[in-house]
């Protein structure tokens, strides 16, 4: 029986081995601390490093499985290292090197705890219009009061995701007080949505960043680059000095960037024809530098501590939201497996 990877790896050490200064360790600046004497930088070993326990493992058949991390690093960690190779090298980019990066972006702009928190809220805004929605429909599709089925959801790739999360229970008249019955519907916004939008998105949505024009960017003369536990950028910029990083995989005009190494970023211009490589002006570079950081959730990540990032991005102390954080992960895991427990997968009744 192959045992299973319980430490899951958000930011995968394939990548931070870029920012290493002696193959095993990285310089981390952590964002919310407990008191103001903790180090602003800690020389953290890789293996310790932009990783929770049981992140991805799901339940499946009552038993723990790792197949989500297997399938991230099979399809995005694997194939991308001769690319990155040639990136370091500064080395010319086939097609399919393009392709591989851009691949390798979609998967670390969904992998995150970040993202699994913006997915979250995002869920409790959307999800009831569109569970009343999936009722709805399924009233149409009851033939008799024998008929018990689970809701295959059509339509858009976003929707079709529930097929394997949203439970649907029909009640029978005869089973209830009134002699109607009824349809209810449950969801859980957690883990196991989370893993299977991620699926969907990382199969169908990212033929989108397959279409963009990508280049490699350096920073100015005397610069370096940076990354963090979230370190794909999506930009809107408005103008005026008005942005957000809210931006979308196919927003026209929208930026979208990931650090590649201190002297390489992944980086387009949605519409744009771009040359292969740019190289940025001190104020283009730091303004590069800001957004990386603002987009960080709680860790930055150097090849070696940088005494300016204070500056643009401060540390939080709050020993009280630091305990309660520490403890919401800790005991993330058993969490999520109540939940899922509470909602059981159709597919697998």
């Amino acid at each position: 029986m192959n045992q299973v990877t319980h430490d899951n790896h958000y930011v995968p050490k394939v990548y931070l081995k870029q920012w290493s200064d002696d193959g095993l360790h990285i310089w981390a600046y952590r964002l919310l601390v407990s008191n103001e004497n903790v180090h602003e930088w800690d020389h953290r070993s890789m293996e310790k490093t932009a990783f929770l326990r049981d992140l991805y493992t799901e339940i499946e058949n009552e038993e723990e499985i790792d197949e989500f991390e297997k399938w991230l690093e099979f399809e995005f960690e694997t194939p991308l290292q001769e690319s990155i190779r040639k990136v370091l090298n500064d080395n010319p980019l086939s097609s399919r090197d393009w392709e591989l990066l851009a691949n390798f972006l979609g998967a670390q702009d969904m992998r995150t705890p970040q993202s699994y928190l913006e997915s979250t809220e995002r869920w409790e805004r959307t999800l009831p219009d569109l569970m009343q929605k999936t009722l709805a429909d399924s009233v149409r599709k009851l033939e008799d009061e024998e008929f018990r089925k689970n809701i295959e959801v059509s339509g858009n790739d976003e929707s079709s995701l529930y097929n394997r999360v949203l439970e649907i229970n029909v009640v029978k008249s005869s089973e209830t007080e009134s002699g109607q019955g009824y349809i209810q519907a449950e969801i859980t916004t957690g883990r196991k949505l989370w893993l299977q939008s991620q699926r969907l998105v990382l199969t169908k949505t990212i033929k989108a960043l397959k279409e963009h024009k990508w280049c490699i960017v350096s920073p100015a003369r005397g610069y370096q680059w940076f990354t963090s536990d979230h370190p794909v950028v999506k930009l809107n910029d408005y103008g005026n000095g008005s942005y957000d990083l809210k931006g979308g995989w196919g927003r026209k005009s929208g930026n979208i960037f990931l650090p590649l190494s201190p002297r390489h970023l992944l980086f387009t211009q949605i519409g744009d024809d771009l040359p292969d490589r740019l190289t940025l002006t001190s104020a283009q570079t730091k303004q590069f530098q800001r957004l990386i950081a603002e987009r960080a959730y709680r860790w930055l990540f150097a090849r070696e501590p940088l005494r300016f990032i204070h500056k643009i991005r401060p540390r939080y102390v709050d020993p009280e939201a630091f305990k309660y954080e520490e403890e919401q992960w800790r005991n993330w895991h058993e969490i999520q497996k109540q939940a899922e427990k509470s909602t059981k997968n159709p597919s697998n009744p």
